[in-house]
């Protein structure tokens, strides 16, 4: 218990909340991408975004620039922008695109993205 105390008692205390939500890649680029949930977000959240495809999985940081409701539907569109904290690894989705032009795989299921808050 004392050891909780002196982190609580700390002047530079940092906390991150996360939530994982499952989303639909509608579209990407080199720059970002574009998903659908169910789950609306405000623009400027921070995020991890993760996709399977084939039994592979790519990851990036991204942030939340659009958030919109699609018209009749319970669904949001989601415009994620790609964050260059870190130069693209080899799972990276920034390099999705080469991947799927040279293997023709194709994304859709086990898309999900885990939202950090600070």
């Amino acid at each position: 218990m004392d050891a909780i105390r002196f982190i609580l008692r700390s002047n530079d205390l940092v906390a991150v909340l996360g939530r994982e939500i499952p989303v639909r890649l509608v579209n990407f680029s080199e720059s970002g991408c574009l998903v659908a949930t169910t789950s609306a977000l405000y623009e400027g959240a921070i995020a991890s975004v993760r996709l399977d495809l084939d039994g592979i999985e790519y990851t990036d940081h991204v942030r939340v620039v659009r958030c919109a409701r699609i018209e009749g539907s319970s669904e949001y569109h989601l415009a994620l922008e790609f964050l260059w904290t870190t130069a693209p690894g080899e799972r990276s989705m920034r390099r999705l695109r080469t991947i799927l032009q040279a293997g023709g795989v194709t994304a859709g299921q086990g898309t999900a993205i885990r939202f950090a808050k600070s």
